[in-house]
């Protein structure tokens, strides 16, 4: 339970530090970006590398989750096996 937190805990940290200095670079770019359309709703223009970024820092957020919910199940399925 305690590695699993930690696992979190880590992982989540990892994403909002990386979030951040996207945020700090958005700030110095001043190209021309996209608009996102979602639900008929348009975002103001962002850069393509701010896109990237936070894609990736939501797939780390989200693998970093099932990583650290599915580690217990590891743990058990070896111990089973273990025992047998």
């Amino acid at each position: 339970m305690i590695f699993r937190l930690k696992l979190l805990t880590l992982n989540i940290a990892t994403a909002i530090l990386l979030i951040f200095f996207l945020c700090l670079g958005y700030q110095k770019e001043n190209q021309e970006g996209y608009n996102l359309n979602f639900l008929g709703y348009e975002s103001a223009k962002l850069p393509n590398g701010f896109l990237i970024g936070t894609s990736f820092s939501i797939g780390l957020i989200s693998g970093g989750i099932t990583s650290a919910l599915l580690i217990n199940n590891n743990v058990k399925e070896k111990n089973q096996q273990n025992n047998n």
